[in-house]
This record gives C-alpha cells, sequence and structure tokens, in this order.
C-alpha cells in the first residue's frame, strides 16, 4: 500500500489523531470499516466531508480488511497507486447467491481479532470505543459487531459465561451505501451461544432477532446495488425510535456530498451518545 500521508486534519488511516490531555481522553472512539476492494487509506479520504463535522468530537481509527482483493467499484482512476486493496470477506460471492441469501453469516476469525486488539488497545490506553462507520461491505462487519453486542446482553441475561466477548460494546453503528445481508457474526459469539445450554429454538429465536441497536442507514437513490443495503436494512434491523434511522439521498454509491446530510448525522450521532451517558450516569446512582 502506498504510504499514508499525515494530515492535521482528518485521520490517518489505523491511527486515530492524537490529542493531548483531558481532550484526548473525553473523545469516543468510532471504529470504521472500508468497502470490499478498498482499504484504510482509501476510506480516509472517503471520510473527509464527515470527519469535517465529527471530528471535534470523535476520535477515529480507520481498520483495513485482512484479504486481498481486486479494487471494488468506483475505486479506479481516482485511487489507482493507493493499494493493495482489500475486503473483509475471504471469498466473492455472486450477484444471484446475494439475492437468493445464500452468503455466509460468519465473521472471519482474521476480523474479530482486529477488532478485539483494536478495541483493548484503545480502550486500556484511556479511550473508549463507543460506535462503528461502515461503508458497503464493511456495512456487513458494523452489522455482525451490532448483532454481537445485542446477542451478548441477552446471553448475559440468560446467565451465559460472555467473558470473551468484552470487546463487543457499542451504543451505534452508521451504515452508509449497504451490502446485502446476512451481518458477519463474530465466532466468538457463535460459540457463546453454542455453549450457552440454550435450546435450539432459544438459539434460533436470538440469532434471527433484528438489531434493535442505534443505527443511521444512508442510501443513495442512485446506488446501483441500493437493493443490497436496502436488504440488509430490511430484514436485519429495526426500525423507529431509539433504533434505526433510514435517510434515502440523492447520490451514488458514496458518502453523503451535501454539509447539511454530514451535519445530520453528526447531530444524530452526538444525540444517541448523549443519551446512552445518560442512562450511563443514572444506572450509576
Amino acid at each position: 500500500m502506498a504510504a499514508p500521508t499525515t494530515n492535521s486534519t482528518y485521520m490517518t488511516p489505523g491511527i486515530a489523531p492524537r490529542a493531548s490531555g483531558l481532550e484526548r481522553d473525553m473523545k469516543p472512539t468510532l471504529l470504521a470499516f472500508h468497502g470490499s476492494g478498498s482499504n484504510a487509506t482509501v476510506h480516509t479520504v472517503q471520510l473527509a466531508r464527515l470527519m469535517r463535522v465529527i471530528k471535534g468530537h470523535f476520535e477515529v481509527e480507520s481498520l483495513e480488511a485482512p484479504f486481498p482483493s481486486q479494487p471494488g467499484p468506483g475505486v479506479l482512476p481516482f485511487f489507482e497507486g493507493c493499494g493493495p486493496f482489500k475486503r473483509w470477506m475471504q471469498s466473492t460471492v455472486t450477484i444471484s447467491d446475494m439475492k437468493a441469501g445464500n452468503s455466509t453469516n460468519a465473521m472471519s476469525p482474521e476480523v474479530e481479532d482486529l477488532v478485539r486488539t483494536t478495541v483493548k488497545r484503545i480502550n486500556s490506553s484511556g479511550g473508549k470505543v463507543v460506535g462503528l462507520i461502515g461503508f458497503s461491505q464493511g456495512t456487513k462487519v458494523v452489522a455482525g459487531l451490532l448483532k454481537g453486542y445485542q446477542m451478548r446482553r441477552a446471553l448475559a441475561d440468560k446467565g451465559a459465561d460472555v467473558t470473551e466477548l468484552d470487546h463487543l460494546n457499542f451504543a451505534l453503528g452508521l451504515s452508509v451505501c449497504g451490502s446485502y445481508p446476512p451481518p458477519l457474526i463474530p465466532p466468538s459469539v457463535t460459540a457463546a451461544l453454542e455453549a450457552s445450554g440454550m435450546s435450539e429454538e432459544e438459539r434460533k429465536e436470538l440469532l434471527a432477532k433484528k438489531i434493535e441497536l442505534p443505527a443511521f442507514h444512508v442510501q443513495g437513490l442512485q446506488d446501483e446495488w441500493k437493493w443490497a443495503g436496502q436488504g440488509l436494512i430490511d430484514g436485519w434491523y429495526e426500525i423507529g425510535e431509539g433504533k434505526s434511522v433510514v435517510r434515502h439521498w440523492e447520490q451514488g454509491h458514496l458518502y453523503p456530498v451535501k454539509p447539511e446530510e454530514s451535519q445530520e448525522i453528526g447531530d444524530w450521532m452526538l444525540g444517541v451518545l448523549g443519551l446512552v451517558e445518560g442512562q450511563m450516569v443514572n444506572q450509576a446512582r
């Protein structure tokens, strides 16, 4: 990959921007997951408009997928020379299989290990990972991590051992130009479910339950992959107050261009985080 250049205005891929003292400690972190056939450098550039809005409130760490890939849709020629390009799934899936729902729901261990080590590094250094950003195929990872956290809470309520799931703790997710279903479920969650002692019917019910955590979805009206993202939303997210919000904007397969759209996303993030922090304060009293 071409060496990333440091930009004091935005972020550098894989490294959250560093502030000093109390400001650094107070900023929560969002993990960002790029699309298929992309990488952390490309995603950093794609996130630039949103970063103008949220950089004063959040650190953003752009992660890079572990599996090699050909350049994805729209990557060339603009990002010529910015490879190698990566993807979050080991194998490709045909469009017919995407539409038929024949794709795996298993997150690769390499991907979960990347998330786990990143979360632990940030949290152990005084930071706090609070949310997720996904673009295109990265939205499958975001959906799987949100689903994994929701399942972790349900398993804990059942008295199951969830000590290996500490890295799954998120307040919100942003999904831009979503990919096809299903979400990619972390293997540690699947293992905890199998070891929980729940009946097969209970396990199936828990796996099928839609994601109720707060999530903001951007669907491009001119996006040729709009059907894929809509399938992920319709099949796996609960829409409603305090849950998922969906916006259909005039755009293609890219991040929102209009400043007011990025502002709406940023305002939503801060609103959700304020509610979550308020709940934590009330519970501590």
